[in-house]
């Protein structure tokens, strides 16, 4: 029994590090983050749906996790498999002169979701995550539902209107004083994989998307080609729970990472390309919101600090582990009958490597 209990403990660490890992800027996947999509979040359809009713309980916050995948099915023996979700609430990303705060408001409490599944191929070693990022049953658009944060000064600002350049001024005459066209929003998007893997550190590509009727559907700072390159460090508190029923679901439970800090002030960014009108005209306002806002953006001028709260619902049975997670979250919706007591787990044993998970090099 210690050493199903071992296992359980040792899995479920590596585990949350390594969804946190890809939940906590973008959830950005490392196995299908070939292609990068552009969806409006707020438009973003639910068609196929998880493939199980809205679970409950400790498993509440996992509604979209591609637990029936048949790629999850083939995760080996006492290897992970799992689903993720993430909650930013709040945080700050500054890259140049650009600060965009992320907050909540009245309407949406939680700004920034994330949900995705994880699986170990055949190739995976003992404890070791060297499986894939299997993005939510509609796709890698519903994987990350980012609602765009408000950036002071609006587009006045970030063009430094008026200007001495004739293009950049006849884009200042078009922003009405008060109008909808004023304000200036920006959203994070994923703009390739995970690299640089370990456990509390990793490298997450992102570019971010200047919302703005009068810059066209394309102005972004960093791209698929050209992103930013974002190394944050993790910290946090870390709580397991035990699903409520271990007979009918064994080697079972949930991970959660409260008050989780992600940060990092090291990264660099590119300038800004494909804003305005279009054509070669988009030249010169890219040029002028660099100017202003002090892009491309050197180490040590930007800054990145995310807070929030993240789920790591994982299974570590010797056979079907899947199946098991699967039928915990239909079984969510019924009166527990028994139930364990969290325990907290410090991050510092990560780090030292008392739980046998020592960074990799």
């Amino acid at each position: 029994m210690k050493e199903s209990s071992d296992r359980i403990r040792r899995a479920a660490l590596w585990s949350a590090s390594g969804a946190l890992t890809a939940a906590m800027i973008v959830a950005g996947s490392a196995a299908q983050a070939a292609h990068v999509q552009r969806t409006d979040p707020a438009k973003q359809a639910t068609q196929q749906g998880p493939g199980y009713p809205a679970p409950k309980g400790i498993y509440k916050p996992f509604t979209d996790c591609p637990v029936v995948n048949p790629l999850m099915q083939e995760s080996l023996p006492n290897q992970i498999t799992g689903c993720v979700a993430g909650e930013v609430i709040a945080g700050k990303i500054k890259i140049g002169n650009i600060t965009t705060k992320v907050r909540a408001t009245a309407k949406v409490k939680i700004p920034v979701t994330v949900q995705f599944g994880l699986w170990d191929p055949p190739n995976a070693g003992d404890n070791q995550f060297t499986g894939g990022v299997l993005p939510p049953p509609d796709g890698l658009a519903s994987q990350l539902v980012s609602f765009p944060q408000h950036i002071p000064g609006g587009l006045n600002g970030a063009l430094g209107c008026p200007s001495t350049n004739k293009t950049v001024q006849k884009l200042c005459s078009e922003i009405p004083s008060s109008a909808k066209n004023r304000p200036l929003y920006a959203s994070a998007e994923s703009a390739g994989p995970i690299t640089n893997f370990q456990v509390v550190t990793w490298t997450q590509p992102i570019m971010f998307h200047l919302i703005n009727p009068l810059l066209g559907p394309n102005c972004f700072v960093g791209s698929a080609d050209n992103p930013i390159l974002v190394n944050p460090e993790l910290n946090g508190t870390l709580v397991q729970e035990i699903d409520p029923n271990p007979k009918s679901h064994p080697d079972t439970s949930v991970l959660k990472i409260k008050n989780a800090i992600a940060t990092d002030s090291t990264f660099t960014a590119p300038g800004a390309t494909g804003c305005g009108p279009g054509g070669s005209a988009n030249i010169a306002i890219d040029e002028a919101i660099d100017a202003k806002d002090g892009l491309p953006s050197a180490s040590g001028n930007n800054v990145l600090t995310l807070q929030g709260t993240f789920f790591l619902a994982d299974c570590f049975a010797p056979h079907n582990q899947a199946k098991i997670l699967l039928s915990a979250f239909k079984a969510s919706d019924s009166p527990a009958t028994a139930r364990v007591s969290a325990r907290r787990i410090s991050f510092a044993s990560l780090r030292d490597g008392r739980y046998g998970f020592k960074p990799q090099h």
